[in-house]
């Protein structure tokens, strides 16, 4: 994977050139097993069994599903000591090469790879080494249908190393950074956390808002849908030929993975002089159409950007407001609101795959504050999301550093 000696970036008091040897001769390797799903007895106990859905760069400190001792006794699912690394074998998606360290005893499936490193190997420091491989391991998979990791795969793996000292010293060092994500991360949980809780508050009309004045707001009123705006098509007409150039449209992706459209995220698509579609602008509300589960049907998102020309694919509609009743930014917040989900979910129509129609739409009911009401409801949550945002990219910036270090730090 790599024939330099040495990393490219080391601590200034180590001058050793690195040994290498495969990971069978520096840790011992083997992997899990599932006793019988048909014997009750052996599932259900206080046994941790972790599979590959849990292995993603982590430490793990609790399980999904546990054996009881005979189940562990019966099977070939084995017991694992803290510090064991754990590589997905085969999985899903990207599983494959993933790592975790056990932060308790636990049992495996036999998709896991169970690596228990020797005394000439910092157990943390083979772990990182692993993280920092991810994509060279992965191309080591077996060639055909199924790209595994098989064992002899995994024991042959080469890995260089320095002496015990410099491990040490390499692996406290990743692991502060990784402490680091960890606590951003926890404060970006925590803060999606509150303004899920604070908006089940303001839309439930727990919690109100005052004018500049300190006095209270006009109560809540009720509004169908059909009142507050019209809806909008898509594109209509247009062949996979059309689209890679031309002017900007909003993609299904983009409504579905955010409350407020990225501009800077949107396809194109070619409209000529004789095309009669219809052009977007700001304040339209974005929604799914159609969608593989109920739950996921009508998912909302706002334009809240001033656009010259854009437009909306075919697999959603929109729905312009009148804005002198419902204030743009508050409908990134009322359409992705508990209450309003639950309207939306049971319109769902289909078996495989879901639809739900704009009749139906309309006939809709939301409560809605005042205009005023509104602005302040939707500028304190939008405060929230920029610090949400802010931590996000402190989060995404502190991985890309890790790679980094990981590329330089390890040969």
């Amino acid at each position: 994977m790599n024939k330099m000696s040495t990393p490219k970036l080391r601590f200034s008091e180590f001058s050793d050139i690195w040994k290498s040897n495969r990971l069978s001769k520096v840790a011992k390797v083997t992997s899990g097993g599932t006793p019988s799903r048909s014997e009750e007895k052996y599932w259900n106990g206080t046994i941790p069994w972790v599979t590959t859905s849990l292995i993603n760069f982590n430490t793990i400190f609790s399980s999904e599903e546990y054996i009881t001792k005979k189940g562990l006794q019966n099977s070939s699912a084995k017991l694992f000591p803290i510090g064991t690394i754990l590589l997905a074998m085969y999985g899903q998606g990207k599983t494959r090469g993933k790592v975790a360290i056990l932060g308790i005893e636990a049992s495996t499936n036999q998709a896991c790879s169970a690596i228990i490193p020797n005394d000439t190997i910092n157990n943390n420091f083979l772990f990182q080494n692993l993280i920092g491989r991810y994509d060279a391991i992965r191309r080591l998979s077996n060639e055909g249908g199924q790209q595994n990791l098989s064992g002899s795969i995994i024991k042959g793996i080469p890995i260089k190393f320095p002496n015990l000292s410099e491990q040490q010293k390499i692996a406290s060092f990743l692991s502060d950074v990784d402490a680091k994500i960890t606590k951003l991360t926890k404060k970006a949980v925590l803060l999606e956390q509150y303004k899920k809780g604070v908006m089940q508050k303001i839309f439930n009309q727990e919690l109100r808002f005052k004018d500049d004045n300190g006095n209270d707001y006009t109560e809540w009123e009720v509004k169908k849908l059909r009142d507050l705006g019209d809806t909008l098509n898509g594109l209509t007409g247009k062949t996979k030929e059309d689209f890679g150039e031309g002017k900007p449209y909003i993609q299904y992706k983009q409504i579905f993975d955010s409350s407020k459209i990225n501009i800077n995220q949107c396809g194109f698509v070619e409209i000529t002089a004789s095309d009669n579609q219809t052009k977007m602008q700001y304040g339209d509300v974005f929604f799914t159409t159609s969608s593989e589960t109920p739950n996921e049907i009508g998912t909302a998102s706002v334009l809240l950007d001033e656009v010259d020309e854009m437009y909306l694919n075919s697999f959603c509609f929109g729905f312009r407001v009148k804005q002198t009743l419902l204030y743009p930014s508050f409908s990134q917040f009322l359409f992705r609101s508990n209450g309003f989900r639950k309207k939306m979910i049971p319109l769902a129509q289909g078996s495989t795959r879901y639809n739900i129609s704009k009749s139906s739409f309309l006939k809709l009911k939301v409560y809605l504050p005042s205009i005023e009401e509104q602005t302040k409801i939707a500028n304190f949550l939008s405060d929230i999301d920029v610090k949400i945002e802010a931590l996000n990219i402190k989060i995404e910036n502190s991985k890309a550093f890790k790679k980094g270090l990981l590329q330089q730090m390890f040969v």
